[in-house]
């Protein structure tokens, strides 16, 4: 698959290069270029007033179409070609957004302005200017019927890549089923089904209940494998079974294997990979598998889609659950404790400075962090500023829809008062409040987990921090399941 994307952006420059636009073919160079034309670009366009950009002309010329074309192609193979033609992604997405400037716009103006963001997030981590650009390319695409035709890659990019950073989740499933749809209008059926399965992403991040994911992973399948979309198919696979694990209509817990798929027969894509490292980190943290979740190995493929910005949206739900389970093997391995707590602390650091930039989806995420640092700083923190944490992050998440990281900060509260406080009382209200959350959102696999490891808790008796159903996972029993 590489050598077919390294032969295909061979072909388009030397085309390009007949029509006259020429690009580097050495990447040493190419970065430095690319780089230097990025930043000319997004200078460009901030000093190009409003006005001007909200009544660009129609671009005519057919030689420059016909250039614009191919290098939209070039972009997505570039893209895919991984880190090695990155630059010329930068270079393709800075030369239309020229075009447009210069020559009016063109099929796919509005979605080279989104693409700018993108690039500025990534490479100059200004989320400001990321913001200004996709709006003015929805500005773009709603005022004129030339660029509809690129709605579903524009509200991928848009809402996949740039605007989680600034606006809540809970408003994007409209923009991206708006997208899916135009996308099967237009015969865009890649990216239309792009949007939908991040459509997907989105009910699970936003805490919808557990059955309509699982439900709606099963129709969206059955349309991507008709349109032999498999690299999405595969990533709708993941997120069902992980529903059918955490709902208990499954035999396994972490292992995603069952009704959906089978993780030992997956042959991976580098975006079917890093799926399936989200989701397997999430099972291992909601099914209290905190060493297997601290420790999933994130290839190098992976990279470009977990980094905090420019990465996708749920690259933040990644990062907490990931960084939860190094905090949560820092309270319990204390012979490793000073290396899970220096991990803990960059990822947390990570997730606050998104907040620090406004993000309004990693609030509840750093309110629960900050409870589980605090739990393990008993030298800085008094108890009391700990329950105030932990009871913060439980009504943050709560108050914002959140369903299931209120239970999973209830079901950490709970813990902490348990093995580290020796309340017994108050582990079992919230507990039995975690497990309430859990049932509302039909996570009954979880439910069944908790009873199996709280059940003394449960009972009101407690003879030590541990259950047996904790010394049955700590002496590898059930490893595989």
């Amino acid at each position: 698959a590489e050598m077919r994307f390294e032969d295909a952006i061979g072909l388009f420059l030397t085309i390009l290069a007949d029509l006259g636009c020429r690009f580097p073919r050495y990447r040493i160079v190419g970065r430095l270029e690319a780089l230097v034309s990025l930043r000319r670009t997004v200078s460009m366009v901030k000093q190009t007033p409003v006005e001007m950009l909200e009544s660009l002309p129609v671009m005519t010329n057919s030689s420059k179409l016909v250039s614009a074309a191919l290098m939209s192609r070039l972009g997505l193979c570039a893209w895919f070609g991984g880190k090695r033609s990155f630059y010329l992604l930068i270079l393709t997405i800075t030369k239309m957004v020229q075009m447009t400037l210069s020559f009016g716009l063109f099929e796919f103006s509005a979605t080279s302005f989104s693409d700018l963001g993108w690039m500025t997030l990534i490479m100059m981590g200004d989320v400001d200017a990321a913001q200004s650009f996709a709006e003015l390319a929805l500005k773009m695409e709603e005022n004129n019927k030339l660029l509809w035709t690129g709605k579903a890659k524009l509200s991928v990019v848009i809402y996949v890549h740039i605007l989680h950073h600034v606006k809540t989740l809970h408003s994007f499933s409209k923009p991206l089923l708006e997208g899916y749809q135009s996308g099967m209008r237009t015969g865009d059926k890649s990216f239309a089904m792009w949007a939908l399965l991040n459509n997907v992403v989105v009910l699970y991040m936003t805490g919808k209940p557990l059955k309509v994911i699982e439900e709606q992973c099963q129709t969206s399948i059955t349309q991507t494998v008709e349109l032999k979309e498999e690299e999405k198919a595969s990533c709708l696979r993941t997120y069902w079974q992980l529903s059918l694990n955490l709902m208990g209509s499954s035999n396994n817990t972490v292992e995603l294997s069952g009704k959906a798929m089978n993780e030992k027969e997956i042959v991976f894509t580098p975006f079917s990979h890093v799926t399936f490292t989200l989701v397997k980190t999430i099972a291992s943290s909601l099914f209290g598998r905190y060493e297997l979740g601290a420790h999933l190995a994130i290839e190098k493929g992976d990279q470009q889609y977990l980094k905090m910005k420019g990465g996708v949206m749920w690259a933040q739900i990644f990062w907490f659950h990931r960084c939860l389970c190094m905090f949560a093997m820092a309270r319990t391995n204390k012979a490793k404790e000073r290396k899970y707590m220096a991990q803990a602390k960059r990822i947390h650091k990570e997730l606050t400075n998104s907040l620090k930039n406004k993000n309004p989806n990693v609030l509840h995420y750093v309110s629960l962090l900050n409870a589980e640092k605090a739990a393990l700083n008993q030298k800085k923190y008094q108890e009391d500023d700990v329950r105030k944490l932990y009871n913060d992050a439980i009504n943050m998440s709560a108050r914002g829809g959140y369903v299931h990281d209120a239970a999973l900060a209830q079901e950490r509260f709970a813990g902490y008062l348990f093995n580290s406080v020796g309340d017994l009382q108050e582990a079992k209200y919230h507990l039995e409040g975690a497990i309430q959350r859990y049932t509302d959102w039909v996570a009954m696999g979880v439910v069944e987990y908790l009873h199996n490891k709280y059940q003394d808790v449960l009972a009101g008796s407690s003879t030590n921090g541990y259950s047996k159903y904790d010394e049955i996972q700590i002496c590898g029993v059930g490893a595989q399941s």
